[in-house]
């Protein structure tokens, strides 16, 4: 018998981390589901708070299961100021994620901006874990500031793994000796066969849009484009209807759309 789609399943918080000042990553045990595709979400309750999708951070094979939080409202305060030990609740996984069989035997391009990193993360770590199907991979992110950074703990191990990345920030603080200027920027730097690249893109709206365009702009293929678009969810099973436009419920049929599913949307994030 499955599990009632509504109904949460109790887990505990085993660790907290601080990502960035606004960010924690929680990771949570046991894992509440045997398996999941890089970016698909969950829904993550706090009891007697509420409940909101975010993306699982950690990679599948993880015995544990993680997601990195921005503090922005009351769901994501409150697991702000939990503990290790609380309680939380988790249904999922949720939604379309990425094109792990499409991907196979090309190059890779990822490009992520501030938290946007989050969904873009498992997709990572899957790749390095299963390296020998996939050519060169290349990841390009961004933040508005040096602080900002997600898994920054993390970048020296992904180069040493054969990871070219490329950094930027739009405001240079402290003893930033990178790339100062938005994502677009840095978007010319991989050195990956264009015509066989797979993109995949997650970031604020704005973000997304212009890096649409400027991909075009460098002849990357766009039915080789990718992206999460994440906001608007709520119920993360198609029932309340609160991010059903253009004939699709980005819960069910994404959150990760191809571009030209993307140009479809009437409210989407079209670049032109």
């Amino acid at each position: 018998m499955g599990l009632n789609p509504y109904l949460p399943r109790p887990v505990k918080i085993i660790r907290i981390k601080d990502e960035t000042p606004d960010t924690k990553t929680i990771t949570i045990s046991p894992k509440p589901f045997e398996d999941f595709t890089p970016g698909q979400f969950a829904m993550v309750t706090v009891y007697g708070v509420g409940e909101a999708p975010f993306s699982i951070c950690s990679s599948p094979s993880n015995d544990n299961l993680q997601f990195s939080i921005r503090k922005m409202g009351i769901v994501t305060t409150a697991i702000h100021e939990a503990s290790p030990d609380d309680e939380i609740g988790i249904r999922g996984p949720y939604g379309k994620g990425w094109p792990l069989k499409e991907m196979e035997n090309k190059d890779i391009l990822l490009i992520g901006g501030g938290i946007g990193f989050a969904p873009l993360r498992p997709l990572l770590l899957y790749l390095l874990e299963n390296r020998s199907r996939y050519g060169g991979i290349a990841v390009c992110y961004g933040a508005r500031s040096p602080p900002l950074l997600m898994y920054r703990n993390e970048f020296e191990e992904w180069v040493e793994r054969g990871i070219d990345l490329y950094l930027t920030v739009d405001i240079g603080e402290g003893d930033w000796k990178g790339n100062v200027g938005v994502v677009t920027t840095i978007l010319n730097k991989p050195r990956l066969n264009k015509a066989e690249t797979i993109v995949c893109i997650c970031g604020p709206p704005m973000m997304i849009r212009f890096v649409l365009k400027r991909l075009v702009e460098l002849d990357y293929p766009k039915d080789n484009i990718y992206a999460s678009l994440e906001s608007k969810m709520r119920c993360g099973i198609g029932k309340c209807g609160h991010c059903h436009f253009g004939g699709k419920h980005v819960c069910m049929d994404g959150p990760v759309f191809r571009y030209y599913e993307m140009m479809e949307l009437p409210r989407g994030i079209a670049p032109f």
